[in-house]
Protein backbone atom coordinates (compact mmCIF):
# COMPACT_ATOMS: atom_id res chain seq x y z
CA UNK A 1 0.00 0.00 0.00
CA UNK A 2 1.79 3.51 -0.94
CA UNK A 3 1.10 6.62 0.36
CA UNK A 4 -1.40 7.37 -1.85
CA UNK A 5 -3.07 4.68 -1.67
CA UNK A 6 -3.56 4.81 2.36
CA UNK A 7 -4.58 8.45 2.83
CA UNK A 8 -7.64 6.79 1.50
CA UNK A 9 -7.95 4.30 4.56
CA UNK A 10 -5.63 6.04 7.42
CA UNK A 11 -8.88 7.23 9.27
CA UNK A 12 -8.77 4.13 11.00
CA UNK A 13 -5.20 3.98 11.61
CA UNK A 14 -4.59 7.33 12.94
CA UNK A 15 -3.27 7.03 16.39
CA UNK A 16 -2.77 3.16 16.38
CA UNK A 17 0.15 3.20 18.77
CA UNK A 18 -1.62 6.35 20.51
CA UNK A 19 -3.91 6.78 22.79
CA UNK A 20 -6.68 8.90 20.62
CA UNK A 21 -9.40 8.05 23.44
CA UNK A 22 -7.45 10.05 26.48
CA UNK A 23 -7.76 13.76 25.55
CA UNK A 24 -6.21 14.98 28.57
CA UNK A 25 -2.98 13.09 28.56
CA UNK A 26 0.17 14.44 27.60
CA UNK A 27 1.48 13.71 23.80
CA UNK A 28 3.85 15.32 23.18
CA UNK A 29 6.63 12.67 23.04
CA UNK A 30 7.19 13.27 19.16
CA UNK A 31 10.08 15.93 18.28
CA UNK A 32 6.88 18.33 17.00
CA UNK A 33 9.43 20.65 15.67
CA UNK A 34 10.93 18.64 12.70
CA UNK A 35 8.47 18.39 9.44
CA UNK A 36 8.76 15.62 7.36
CA UNK A 37 9.11 16.80 3.85
CA UNK A 38 8.09 13.89 1.62
CA UNK A 39 4.93 14.09 3.74
CA UNK A 40 3.86 17.85 4.27
CA UNK A 41 3.97 20.38 1.86
CA UNK A 42 1.72 24.27 2.11
CA UNK A 43 -1.02 22.83 0.49
CA UNK A 44 -4.65 22.21 2.52
CA UNK A 45 -5.75 19.47 3.99
CA UNK A 46 -9.02 17.90 3.07
CA UNK A 47 -9.44 16.11 6.46
CA UNK A 48 -11.60 19.27 8.48
CA UNK A 49 -13.74 19.52 6.16
CA UNK A 50 -14.66 15.40 5.55
CA UNK A 51 -13.74 14.40 8.80
CA UNK A 52 -14.18 13.60 12.45
CA UNK A 53 -13.92 11.89 15.55
CA UNK A 54 -15.60 11.43 19.10
CA UNK A 55 -13.11 10.51 21.93
CA UNK A 56 -14.34 9.43 25.14
CA UNK A 57 -15.23 12.87 27.15
CA UNK A 58 -17.28 12.93 23.96
CA UNK A 59 -15.37 15.54 21.96
CA UNK A 60 -15.42 16.01 18.81
CA UNK A 61 -12.27 16.57 17.05
CA UNK A 62 -11.06 17.48 13.59
CA UNK A 63 -8.18 15.21 13.39
CA UNK A 64 -6.24 12.29 15.54
CA UNK A 65 -5.74 13.64 18.82
CA UNK A 66 -2.52 11.63 18.51
CA UNK A 67 -1.16 13.90 15.71
CA UNK A 68 -2.13 17.89 17.15
CA UNK A 69 0.12 19.49 19.07
CA UNK A 70 -2.71 20.52 21.88
CA UNK A 71 -6.40 19.58 22.31
CA UNK A 72 -8.50 20.51 19.64
CA UNK A 73 -11.88 20.03 20.72
CA UNK A 74 -14.96 21.48 18.16
CA UNK A 75 -17.99 20.74 20.57
CA UNK A 76 -19.15 18.31 23.08
CA UNK A 77 -21.59 15.65 21.38
CA UNK A 78 -23.37 15.27 25.00
CA UNK A 79 -24.00 19.05 25.11
CA UNK A 80 -24.90 19.95 21.49
CA UNK A 81 -25.96 18.89 18.09
CA UNK A 82 -23.71 17.35 15.88
CA UNK A 83 -24.59 19.84 13.09
CA UNK A 84 -23.74 22.72 15.48
CA UNK A 85 -20.38 21.51 16.02
CA UNK A 86 -19.92 20.65 12.15
CA UNK A 87 -20.65 24.28 11.15
CA UNK A 88 -19.41 26.29 14.53
CA UNK A 89 -17.12 29.07 14.76
CA UNK A 90 -14.33 26.75 16.15
CA UNK A 91 -14.31 24.50 12.98
CA UNK A 92 -14.23 27.36 10.47
CA UNK A 93 -11.52 28.99 12.31
CA UNK A 94 -9.18 26.07 11.79
CA UNK A 95 -10.59 25.37 7.76
CA UNK A 96 -9.49 28.79 7.05
CA UNK A 97 -5.59 28.26 8.61
CA UNK A 98 -5.07 25.17 6.93
CA UNK A 99 -6.44 27.10 2.94
CA UNK A 100 -3.28 28.56 4.11
CA UNK A 101 -1.29 26.05 4.79
CA UNK A 102 -0.85 26.52 8.24
CA UNK A 103 -0.15 23.96 9.95
CA UNK A 104 1.13 24.76 13.07
CA UNK A 105 -1.11 22.49 15.43
CA UNK A 106 0.21 19.83 13.61
CA UNK A 107 3.01 17.06 14.95
CA UNK A 108 3.88 16.71 11.43
CA UNK A 109 7.07 14.10 12.23
CA UNK A 110 4.19 11.66 13.14
CA UNK A 111 1.03 12.17 11.26
CA UNK A 112 -0.29 9.61 8.73
CA UNK A 113 -3.61 11.66 8.29
CA UNK A 114 -2.02 14.50 5.87
CA UNK A 115 -4.68 14.71 2.28
CA UNK A 116 -3.03 17.32 0.05
CA UNK A 117 -5.44 18.72 -2.08
CA UNK A 118 -5.85 22.54 -3.81
CA UNK A 119 -8.33 24.64 -2.63
CA UNK A 120 -10.71 23.47 -5.99
CA UNK A 121 -10.99 20.28 -4.40
CA UNK A 122 -12.05 21.10 -0.81
CA UNK A 123 -15.76 19.26 -1.39
CA UNK A 124 -18.89 22.27 -1.85
CA UNK A 125 -20.93 20.22 0.50
CA UNK A 126 -19.27 19.83 3.27
CA UNK A 127 -21.02 21.92 5.68
CA UNK A 128 -23.91 18.82 5.22
CA UNK A 129 -21.75 17.05 7.41
CA UNK A 130 -18.50 14.84 7.47
CA UNK A 131 -18.04 12.20 5.23
CA UNK A 132 -15.75 9.98 7.59
CA UNK A 133 -16.75 9.98 11.12
CA UNK A 134 -14.75 7.92 13.39
CA UNK A 135 -15.36 6.18 17.08
CA UNK A 136 -13.04 6.53 19.51
CA UNK A 137 -14.87 7.03 22.68
CA UNK A 138 -15.76 3.63 23.47
CA UNK A 139 -13.25 1.98 25.60
CA UNK A 140 -14.82 -1.24 26.24
CA UNK A 141 -12.41 -4.58 25.33
CA UNK A 142 -11.25 -7.97 26.45
CA UNK A 143 -7.84 -7.32 25.94
CA UNK A 144 -5.91 -6.15 28.72
CA UNK A 145 -2.44 -5.34 26.25
CA UNK A 146 0.78 -4.07 28.44
CA UNK A 147 0.69 -0.94 26.33
CA UNK A 148 -3.12 0.02 26.49
CA UNK A 149 -4.01 -0.89 29.82
CA UNK A 150 -4.09 -2.98 32.76
CA UNK A 151 -7.60 -4.40 33.42
CA UNK A 152 -10.28 -5.61 31.21
CA UNK A 153 -12.60 -2.24 30.22
CA UNK A 154 -16.60 -2.94 30.46
CA UNK A 155 -18.42 -0.27 30.17
CA UNK A 156 -20.85 0.43 33.29
CA UNK A 157 -24.45 0.72 33.38
CA UNK A 158 -24.55 4.45 33.04
CA UNK A 159 -21.90 4.50 30.40
CA UNK A 160 -24.28 2.28 28.42
CA UNK A 161 -27.19 4.21 28.74
CA UNK A 162 -25.29 7.82 27.97
CA UNK A 163 -24.07 6.18 24.62
CA UNK A 164 -26.98 4.71 23.64
CA UNK A 165 -29.59 7.43 24.99
CA UNK A 166 -27.68 10.40 24.16
CA UNK A 167 -24.58 9.11 21.65
CA UNK A 168 -26.41 6.57 19.33
CA UNK A 169 -29.40 9.35 18.43
CA UNK A 170 -27.36 11.77 17.57
CA UNK A 171 -24.83 9.55 15.24
CA UNK A 172 -27.98 8.32 13.43
CA UNK A 173 -29.22 11.73 12.46
CA UNK A 174 -25.76 12.16 10.49
CA UNK A 175 -25.52 8.98 9.45
CA UNK A 176 -26.96 9.07 6.08
CA UNK A 177 -24.53 11.24 5.07
CA UNK A 178 -21.26 9.41 6.67
CA UNK A 179 -19.56 7.63 3.99
CA UNK A 180 -16.69 5.97 6.14
CA UNK A 181 -17.63 4.97 9.66
CA UNK A 182 -14.52 4.23 11.13
CA UNK A 183 -14.16 2.01 14.96
CA UNK A 184 -10.59 2.80 16.52
CA UNK A 185 -9.10 0.18 18.93
CA UNK A 186 -9.59 2.43 22.24
CA UNK A 187 -11.62 -0.85 22.82
CA UNK A 188 -12.80 -3.90 20.79
CA UNK A 189 -15.89 -2.97 18.41
CA UNK A 190 -16.16 -6.91 18.19
CA UNK A 191 -16.36 -7.00 21.62
CA UNK A 192 -17.97 -4.10 23.06
CA UNK A 193 -21.54 -4.20 23.23
CA UNK A 194 -22.36 -0.45 22.23
CA UNK A 195 -20.30 -0.58 18.86
CA UNK A 196 -21.88 -3.73 17.94
CA UNK A 197 -25.47 -2.00 18.13
CA UNK A 198 -23.66 1.10 16.71
CA UNK A 199 -22.80 -1.33 13.71
CA UNK A 200 -25.99 -2.72 12.91
CA UNK A 201 -28.32 0.60 13.77
CA UNK A 202 -25.73 2.66 11.35
CA UNK A 203 -25.91 -0.26 8.62
CA UNK A 204 -29.88 -0.40 9.21
CA UNK A 205 -29.87 3.69 8.54
CA UNK A 206 -27.56 3.75 5.64
CA UNK A 207 -27.04 0.35 4.14
CA UNK A 208 -24.17 2.31 1.86
CA UNK A 209 -22.09 3.10 4.67
CA UNK A 210 -18.42 1.16 4.79
CA UNK A 211 -16.72 0.15 7.75
CA UNK A 212 -13.23 0.04 8.98
CA UNK A 213 -12.38 -1.98 11.87
CA UNK A 214 -9.42 -1.97 14.27
CA UNK A 215 -9.89 -5.35 16.53
CA UNK A 216 -7.47 -7.49 18.27
CA UNK A 217 -8.81 -10.48 16.20
CA UNK A 218 -10.14 -13.16 18.78
CA UNK A 219 -13.72 -12.50 17.21
CA UNK A 220 -12.81 -11.44 13.80
CA UNK A 221 -14.63 -14.28 12.26
CA UNK A 222 -16.63 -14.91 9.39
CA UNK A 223 -19.80 -16.41 11.82
CA UNK A 224 -19.55 -13.13 13.73
CA UNK A 225 -19.17 -10.50 11.23
CA UNK A 226 -22.25 -12.21 9.39
CA UNK A 227 -24.40 -12.31 12.72
CA UNK A 228 -23.71 -8.28 12.95
CA UNK A 229 -25.37 -8.25 9.53
CA UNK A 230 -22.26 -6.11 8.29
CA UNK A 231 -20.03 -8.43 6.66
CA UNK A 232 -20.87 -6.82 2.94
CA UNK A 233 -20.03 -3.35 4.69
CA UNK A 234 -16.63 -3.54 5.33
CA UNK A 235 -14.12 -1.55 3.70
CA UNK A 236 -11.11 -2.00 6.04
CA UNK A 237 -10.00 -4.35 8.66
CA UNK A 238 -6.99 -3.80 11.19
CA UNK A 239 -5.62 -5.82 13.40
CA UNK A 240 -3.45 -5.56 16.71
CA UNK A 241 -0.63 -8.09 16.97
CA UNK A 242 2.60 -7.00 17.24
CA UNK A 243 4.07 -9.90 17.02
CA UNK A 244 5.57 -12.59 15.13
CA UNK A 245 6.19 -15.54 18.04
CA UNK A 246 3.41 -16.59 20.02
CA UNK A 247 5.39 -16.14 23.13
CA UNK A 248 5.92 -12.28 22.65
CA UNK A 249 2.45 -12.23 21.59
CA UNK A 250 1.44 -13.70 25.04
CA UNK A 251 3.87 -11.01 27.23
CA UNK A 252 2.52 -7.82 25.18
CA UNK A 253 -1.49 -8.77 24.40
CA UNK A 254 -1.72 -11.02 27.78
CA UNK A 255 -3.29 -13.60 26.58
CA UNK A 256 -2.93 -17.27 25.13
CA UNK A 257 -5.19 -16.70 22.02
CA UNK A 258 -2.40 -16.24 19.35
CA UNK A 259 -3.69 -19.34 17.50
CA UNK A 260 -6.88 -18.47 16.97
CA UNK A 261 -5.76 -14.70 15.57
CA UNK A 262 -3.51 -16.02 13.23
CA UNK A 263 -6.22 -18.61 12.18
CA UNK A 264 -8.40 -15.42 11.80
CA UNK A 265 -6.03 -12.71 9.96
CA UNK A 266 -5.32 -16.16 7.44
CA UNK A 267 -8.73 -16.36 6.86
CA UNK A 268 -9.85 -12.40 6.71
CA UNK A 269 -7.06 -11.92 4.35
CA UNK A 270 -8.71 -14.59 1.78
CA UNK A 271 -11.23 -11.40 1.80
CA UNK A 272 -8.84 -8.85 -0.04
CA UNK A 273 -8.13 -11.08 -2.03
CA UNK A 274 -11.20 -12.03 -3.19
CA UNK A 275 -12.47 -8.26 -3.35
CA UNK A 276 -14.70 -8.19 -0.24
CA UNK A 277 -12.95 -5.30 1.21
CA UNK A 278 -10.54 -2.94 0.16
CA UNK A 279 -7.49 -3.22 2.42
CA UNK A 280 -6.42 -5.13 5.94
CA UNK A 281 -3.53 -4.48 7.79
CA UNK A 282 -2.10 -6.27 10.58
CA UNK A 283 -0.42 -3.65 13.65
CA UNK A 284 3.15 -3.56 14.93
CA UNK A 285 3.28 -1.20 17.88
CA UNK A 286 7.02 -0.87 18.27
CA UNK A 287 8.52 -0.77 22.07
CA UNK A 288 11.61 -3.07 23.78
CA UNK A 289 9.19 -6.24 23.55
CA UNK A 290 9.07 -6.55 19.94
CA UNK A 291 11.42 -4.93 18.00
CA UNK A 292 13.69 -7.32 16.96
CA UNK A 293 10.42 -9.37 15.21
CA UNK A 294 9.83 -6.46 12.83
CA UNK A 295 11.38 -7.60 9.36
CA UNK A 296 9.66 -11.28 10.40
CA UNK A 297 6.31 -9.62 11.08
CA UNK A 298 6.87 -7.44 7.50
CA UNK A 299 7.48 -11.05 5.88
CA UNK A 300 3.97 -12.43 7.38
CA UNK A 301 2.47 -9.20 5.76
CA UNK A 302 3.67 -9.98 2.91
CA UNK A 303 2.87 -13.64 2.76
CA UNK A 304 -0.73 -12.91 3.56
CA UNK A 305 -0.56 -10.26 0.89
CA UNK A 306 -1.64 -7.38 3.26
CA UNK A 307 -0.42 -4.45 5.14
CA UNK A 308 2.06 -4.19 7.67
CA UNK A 309 1.50 -0.89 9.70
CA UNK A 310 4.59 0.13 12.32
CA UNK A 311 3.84 2.71 15.12
CA UNK A 312 6.23 3.92 17.77
CA UNK A 313 5.10 3.51 21.36
CA UNK A 314 2.97 6.09 23.13
CA UNK A 315 2.02 5.84 26.58
CA UNK A 316 -1.45 5.25 27.66
CA UNK A 317 -2.65 6.53 31.22
CA UNK A 318 -4.23 3.71 31.77
CA UNK A 319 -1.27 1.35 31.85
CA UNK A 320 1.61 1.41 34.28
CA UNK A 321 3.81 0.34 31.33
CA UNK A 322 4.33 4.23 30.24
CA UNK A 323 6.59 4.71 33.48
CA UNK A 324 8.81 2.53 31.87
CA UNK A 325 8.91 5.16 28.83
CA UNK A 326 12.37 6.12 28.48
CA UNK A 327 13.46 2.42 28.75
CA UNK A 328 11.40 0.82 26.41
CA UNK A 329 11.28 3.29 23.74
CA UNK A 330 13.90 2.13 21.47
CA UNK A 331 13.36 4.46 18.75
CA UNK A 332 14.05 7.37 20.63
CA UNK A 333 17.96 8.32 19.90
CA UNK A 334 18.42 8.61 23.65
CA UNK A 335 17.48 5.30 24.49
CA UNK A 336 20.50 2.65 24.68
CA UNK A 337 18.84 0.28 21.56
CA UNK A 338 18.64 2.66 19.12
CA UNK A 339 21.33 2.51 17.21
CA UNK A 340 20.30 -1.66 16.71
CA UNK A 341 16.74 -0.47 16.47
CA UNK A 342 18.12 2.00 12.98
CA UNK A 343 20.19 -0.82 11.70
CA UNK A 344 17.00 -3.05 12.12
CA UNK A 345 14.93 -0.68 10.04
CA UNK A 346 17.93 -0.61 7.09
CA UNK A 347 17.03 -4.21 6.16
CA UNK A 348 15.76 -4.22 2.63
CA UNK A 349 12.69 -5.75 3.42
CA UNK A 350 11.44 -1.97 4.82
CA UNK A 351 11.83 -0.95 0.93
CA UNK A 352 8.27 -2.68 0.28
CA UNK A 353 6.06 0.10 -0.17
CA UNK A 354 2.86 -2.35 -1.02
CA UNK A 355 3.48 -4.11 2.22
CA UNK A 356 4.93 -1.91 4.15
CA UNK A 357 3.91 1.40 6.03
CA UNK A 358 5.80 3.21 8.58
CA UNK A 359 5.16 5.95 10.44
CA UNK A 360 6.66 8.91 9.23
CA UNK A 361 10.02 9.18 11.14
CA UNK A 362 10.51 5.69 10.49
CA UNK A 363 10.38 6.27 7.17
CA UNK A 364 12.88 8.58 7.35
CA UNK A 365 15.28 6.38 8.61
CA UNK A 366 14.47 3.72 6.54
CA UNK A 367 15.55 6.10 3.50
CA UNK A 368 19.25 7.87 5.87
Amino acid sequence: MNRRDFIKYSTLLAGVGGFCAFCKYDMAFANVDTPVKSFFDNRPCKRPFEYCEINNEGDINPCCLSYLKYKTSLGNIEEQAFDEVWNGKKIADLRQKVLKGDFSMCKRDICTMYDPCSADEIPDDYEKGPKELKISYDTECNYRCITCRDVVKINTPEEMALYENVYLPKIKKVAKNVKVLSLLGSGDPLFSRHSRLLMKELVKENPEIKLNIFTNGFLLDEKNLTELGIQNNIQGISVSVDAVKKETYKKILRTDAFDIVMKNVENISKWKKQGKIDWMTINFVIHIMNYKEMPDFLKLAQKLDITAFFTTYSPWPTSEYRKKYDKVAVFEPENKHYKEFVKILHNPVFKDEEHCFLEPRLSDIVNS
